[in-house]
C-alpha cells in the first residue's frame, strides 16, 4: 500500500521521472551485508508502478543504464573521477564539493532528459 501511495504522489507531482536501472539481483549478491533484504524491498515493483502510473497520466518514465557512471561524473564540469564506494563526498578540481549521491542524482536526471530528448 505504501508503494502505491508514494508512486501515486510522485506521479501526480512530476511530469518526468528518471531512475537508474539498477541490477538488484547483483546488488543483493554482493557483500553489502543486506542480502535477502535487497530482494524484499519492492524496488522493482515500485518502478513498475511508476511506469504505468506515469503512462496513464501522459507523463514520462526514463531508465538510465546501470553502467552510466552517474556517481563518477562531476555534474558541474563533466570531469570523470573514480573513487571507492566508501567515499561519500564528491570533490572535483573545478571547485565543486558535495554529497556523492546528490551529484549522482543530478547526473541521472541530466542523462534521463538527454535520453528523453533523443526519442
Amino acid at each position: 500500500d505504501s508503494l502505491h501511495k508514494k508512486s501515486t504522489e510522485i506521479a501526480n507531482q512530476y511530469d518526468i521521472v528518471c531512475v537508474e536501472d539498477l541490477d538488484m539481483k547483483a546488488i543483493g549478491n554482493k557483500d553489502f551485508g543486506n542480502g535477502k533484504a535487497t530482494f524484499d524491498n519492492g524496488y522493482g515493483m515500485f518502478l513498475n508502478m511508476f511506469d504505468y502510473k506515469l503512462k496513464e497520466r501522459g507523463k514520462y518514465f526514463v531508465k538510465v543504464d546501470k553502467w552510466y557512471p552517474s556517481s563518477q561524473i562531476c555534474h558541474c564540469c563533466g570531469s570523470v573521477k573514480k573513487f571507492d564506494l566508501k567515499d561519500r563526498v564528491y570533490t572535483c578540481d573545478c571547485g565543486y564539493t558535495g554529497d556523492r549521491d546528490h551529484n549522482a542524482a543530478i547526473n541521472i536526471l541530466t542523462e534521463g532528459l538527454r535520453i528523453l530528448q533523443s526519442l
